[in-house]
């Protein structure tokens, strides 16, 4: 009997040291841990909001468009921590700026020494001073600097955020000793296979499976120990998912900038190099007086696609930021299709293609924006006549129900693949087929098309089978609301 108790006393004694251990390990362990990643959250936080205010505001400040600057700030009441921004042009000139209160005084010297540094590169270094991050931006527009930014974000939610894991560490820590202490007074098989559970699950994150999770229903302190553990694994994790978040958008808005000045370098670069030919043919005298209108016809159709194609990056814009309006009026659904169909006949005859128009239903007066459903109409019956080959037959169809119109147009080009289609509506994607006739295409006009029809809260899908055409389809609802 004496040697069982005294088994039983020896194991306790361990699994009280078990307990201790595991407490000191959440007690050291985790507050550095939360405050390192806390830290490197918020150096990238100060690192994301300025490119993303800089990227937002590049094109106001290169156009001097003071109101447009102003409004990429009203993001930032929804950044707590933000104390102050400040958006100067490259004379020096104040654009926009954000709480510019006491805190902004206080670190008016510092702000103005940042701002009279070399404005090519960006600082890559943040400045603390007392509880404020300061960090430089330059403000950058089609590879030139048009201007800066500096911003100021608090670190004081970063030794809140720490000591408040600190006091959760330590008070989780008194609890498991004493109930250790509580241990010792019963038996400790049935809390055997809980602790194991727990302290596997500790290690899994001590490695970094920031995923691991225990499940205990013990009714007592080892529960509430599971839980609180597990809650303070899913506040680590969620500030590690705002910090990729946060990095993800960052390199999305790089990577959108880069491939849009790709196409826009790419797109104009040849257009330009026909006109400066023609040009240099016209100063070198080698053009006689008969191949004049040839040549301005060339260089005429070349300014068009270059027209074409600035046209389509503005509406783009103009589109992300908002700022097309929607003036929707009674419009009839055949009418709008007939005046798309007569805009394209030269480009039918061009390629001798057929156009079959189809019209089902009674009632085809519905409230949509006439300019914007015609530039909806526009591009898909363009896209089918670019695509499809000469002497085939595209078919339009306009069909009207009590509570929707619904356009579709239908051509016999190559079809999509499931990589076009999962791209079909992204801004500047390019897809696997290729015009047939030697047209251009920017990879702007479907995604344009998706946005209006959201405008107009309709839906807007293509079926397809590749080899077999492809139909466009957009449905809007008939009511003015």
């Amino acid at each position: 009997m004496k040697r069982r108790i005294g088994i039983q006393q020896k194991f306790v004694s361990l699994v009280l040291v078990l307990l201790v251990s595991i407490a000191a390990f959440i007690a050291i362990f985790f507050p550095q841990r939360q405050k390192s990643q806390m830290n490197k959250y918020l150096n990238e936080k100060v690192l994301v909001t300025a490119q993303m205010i800089a990227f937002n505001a590049s094109t106001g400040v290169e156009f001097g468009d003071d109101d447009a600057v102003k409004k990429t700030l009203d993001v930032l009441p929804q950044l707590s921590d933000v104390k102050f921004v400040n958006i100067r042009n490259l004379e020096g000139k104040e654009i926009a700026g954000y709480k510019a209160d006491e805190t902004y005084q206080l670190l008016h010297q510092e702000i103005q020494s940042l701002l009279q540094g070399d404005i090519r590169p960006a600082n890559l270094r943040i400045v603390d001073i007392g509880n404020v991050a300061l960090y430089a931006e330059p403000i950058v527009y089609q590879g030139r600097t048009v201007g800066k930014i500096v911003v100021g974000i608090s670190r004081q939610e970063l030794a809140n955020d720490a000591l408040q894991s600190l006091y959760i560490a330590l008070g989780i820590s008194v609890a498991i000793v004493i109930f250790g202490g509580v241990i010792m007074l019963i038996l400790s098989s049935r809390l055997v296979q809980p602790l194991k559970t727990l302290a596997r699950a500790a290690g899994k994150v001590s490695a970094g499976n920031l995923e691991a999770t225990v499940e205990i229903k013990t009714n007592d302190e080892v529960e509430v120990l599971a839980n609180s553990f597990n809650h303070m694994v899913g506040n680590i994790r969620r500030a590690l998912e705002d910090v990729q978040s946060s990095l993800k958008k960052a390199e999305e808005a790089n990577s959108r900038k880069t491939e849009l000045l790709s196409i826009v370098s790419h797109d104009l670069k040849s257009p330009i190099t026909s006109v400066l030919a023609a040009i240099k043919l016209i100063e070198l005298g080698d053009i006689t007086a008969e191949e004049f209108p040839e040549m301005g016809g060339m260089i005429r159709q070349s300014c068009e696609r270059m027209i074409d194609l600035i046209e389509s990056l503005l509406a783009s814009s103009a589109l992300e930021m908002g700022k097309i309006p929607i003036a929707k009026t009674s419009c009839n659904a055949q009418e709008l299709m007939q005046r798309v169909t007569e805009a394209n006949s030269l480009n039918l005859s061009n390629k001798m293609q057929t156009l079959v128009v189809e019209n089902k239903g009674s009632d085809f007066e519905f409230y949509a924006d006439k300019g914007l459903m015609h530039q909806v109409l526009e591009n898909f019956t363009s896209n089918a006549i670019k695509y499809s080959p000469p002497q085939t037959t595209i078919t339009t169809r306009v069909i009207a129900t009590p509570e929707i119109i619904r356009f579709e147009v239908q051509d016999e080009g190559p079809g999509l693949t499931d990589e076009d289609k999962q791209k079909l509506f992204g801004f500047f994607q390019r897809l696997s087929a290729k015009p047939t006739g030697g047209e251009s295409s920017h990879g702007v006009g479907l995604a344009i098309t998706k946005r209006v029809v959201d405008l107009h809260n309709g839906k807007i899908w293509a079926e397809s089978e590749l080899g077999k055409g492809t139909t466009f389809i957009v449905e809007i609802p008939k009511a003015s609301e």
